[in-house]
């Protein structure tokens, strides 16, 4: 259910800022723009304008603004408190604008939400009904999504093959480890291919193993497939995506693909601790 989150009076706007000099480092032409840049030439299927979202008083992302394109591949990076999972939450329609718009293909989140095949979205953590199996899940997934029984059934195998689910079908969630849960997740987020996949966090609590297979699986998805996943493993995200965003203290302070990001070079670590404010 979204949470209702209102300016707070006497609050005031701030512009991005970040960087030695105070300002958002941009990287035009890149895989994700801000509002009024060139992007990649494609129409933006999210866009987010001006946006705030508070917590009570607390103004937990500050005048965000950025397009991101059909097929794009994007990382949301940033120390912890930085506001990526709000932002993620922001545009899977779980808190609402405190100020500013977010647009998913044209619609609202919520409306976006309740497409069958346009967004798949993994949260914090692992949000199951402790009291149904991992099949139920998925067999629920896939009538909402619009699936018939032949579809639904391929689809299920599909991930449970990829992820190595099939044995865990029958147990109940509630009975699951961490990572398992984690994993079933993220099969309800991929679940009938959906055009927009938004992950928060999604190797958490997984295995070396477990991380690999899921990795691999979003390495499949379809080239027209929007990505935008958070993360603080830096060389598994770099793998992911072909662009990054870079959020602090709420503030989008940088945006580029990761070699305009890197400059004259460097690893992902390397990226990240050149934009960090210590």
């Amino acid at each position: 259910m979204s949470k209702k989150n209102k300016p707070q009076p006497g609050s005031e706007k701030k512009t991005q800022s970040g960087g030695p000099a105070g300002s958002e480092t941009s990287a035009a032409g890149s895989g994700v723009a801000g509002s009024g840049e060139a992007g990649s030439g494609a129409d933006p299927i999210i866009s987010v304008r001006n946006l705030d979202v508070y917590f009570g008083s607390q103004r937990a992302l500050k005048d965000v603004s950025l397009d991101i394109p059909e097929g794009a591949r994007v990382a949301l990076l940033g120390p912890n408190g930085a506001g990526k999972s709000t932002l993620i939450k922001a545009l899977c329609g779980a808190v609402d604008p405190g100020g500013g718009a977010v647009s998913i293909a044209g619609m609202s989140p919520g409306e976006a939400r309740a497409e069958p095949l346009l967004l798949g979205w993994l949260p914090e953590g692992a949000p199951l009904n402790p009291e149904l199996t991992v099949l139920e899940h998925l067999a629920m997934a896939a009538r909402l999504r619009g699936l018939d029984g032949k579809a639904a059934r391929a689809e299920i195998e599909r991930l449970g093959d990829a992820l190595s689910l099939g044995t865990k079908f029958k147990r109940l969630a509630g009975g699951l480890s961490m990572g398992s849960r984690r994993q079933a997740a993220a099969a309800l987020a991929l679940l009938g291919r959906p055009r927009i996949v938004v992950l928060d966090e999604p190797t958490s609590s997984l295995d070396p193993a477990e991380a690999r297979r899921l990795t691999a699986l979003l390495k499949k998805l379809a080239p027209e497939t929007t990505l935008v996943v958070s993360s603080h493993i830096l060389p598994e995200v770099a793998s992911l995506t072909d662009s990054a965003v870079f959020l602090q203290d709420g503030e989008l302070t940088a945006r580029g693909t990761w070699s305009e990001l890197a400059g004259a070079g460097g690893s992902p670590d390397q990226v990240y601790f050149q934009l960090v404010r210590q």
